[in-house]
């Protein structure tokens, strides 16, 4: 498939606006320029790593749920917003990313080499894109939004293939440790190392380096589905379908169980990101 629509995510727009700790607040000018110095001082902050974080969102995709993602309160699993994900019907979900810095959620398509990207407050396709060195088959994937690199599990082996915006190969991260292909995949972008699952069903959470040097394991105290990984880096907070489907468990940076979300039929995969809704979005 060709790629449709902008391949370049870096204008910008803006809402209510909060200064994250760490980053320097924009300083005041006069009347006239307030909104633009405002708007360029947040700009540099966010391209330099620190974000504009609004309240956190749960994005839920799930054959059971109808073909489209299902915005969900973290807290409590309230619906909010349903945004069509335009499947059609010889096509397979295998992973599902938010992008909270361009409000936009990515769709990894099985067989695996192929990306939709569905622009949650318009509600239509943003554009599609093909990565042409991801190996057939595969699982969950994540993305870096600093630089919005992506790294995609891969099916043939334990390892992870980084690839830009575009879907162009970047590198393939051997996660040191692991014998057969990851599962679920998140990235701590406070930390920045990458969370995995290593296998279909878990009872741990796996933390690599960038360079996939193993860094430790996050025992959880309840086993989960490794289909796929969420991790709401402000929060600190894991997410995952427990092993027997009848919950999606979000759980401490310890693994303690910390309360059970609605889940759609325990016999559907369910794919799951999280996020703060962007208060700065990078289109």
């Amino acid at each position: 498939m060709q790629n449709t629509g902008s391949t370049h995510e870096g204008d910008f727009h803006a809402r209510d606006l909060t200064t994250p700790a760490g980053c320097a607040k924009p300083k005041r000018t006069n009347p006239a320029r307030a909104s633009l110095a405002a708007l360029s001082a947040l700009a540099l902050a966010l391209l330099a790593g620190c974000s504009t974080p609004g309240p956190s969102h749960a994005y839920l995709f799930s054959p059971a749920l109808g073909g489209t993602v299902r915005d969900i309160d973290p807290k409590t699993g309230a619906e909010q917003a349903a945004v069509p994900a335009y499947i059609q019907p010889h096509e397979t979900v295998s992973g599902m990313v938010y992008d909270p810095f361009t409000d936009h959620v990515f769709l990894r398509i099985f067989p695996g080499r192929f990306v939709r990207v569905v622009d949650r407050p318009a509600r239509k396709i943003k554009r599609e894109f093909t990565a042409p060195s991801l190996p057939i088959g595969g699982h969950d994937f994540t993305i870096r939004s600093t630089d919005r690199h992506f790294f995609f599990t891969d099916g043939s082996g334990p390892a992870l293939i980084e690839t830009n915006i575009n879907g162009d190969f970047v590198r393939r991260i051997a996660l040191a440790g692991l014998t057969a292909p990851a599962h679920g995949v998140a990235y701590d972008l406070v930390n920045k190392e990458l969370l995995v699952l290593a296998a279909e069903t878990s009872d741990r959470v796996h933390r690599f380096a960038m360079d996939g040097t193993a860094r430790g394991e996050i025992p959880l105290e309840t086993p989960v589905r490794g289909i796929s990984l969420g991790f709401d880096a402000v929060e600190r907070t894991l997410f995952a379908s427990l092993a027997d489907g009848s919950a999606i468990g979000a759980f401490d940076a310890q693994g303690r169980l910390l309360r059970r979300l609605p889940r759609p039929a325990p016999d559907q995969n369910v794919f799951i990101d999280l996020g703060p809704r962007s208060l700065l979005r990078l289109f």
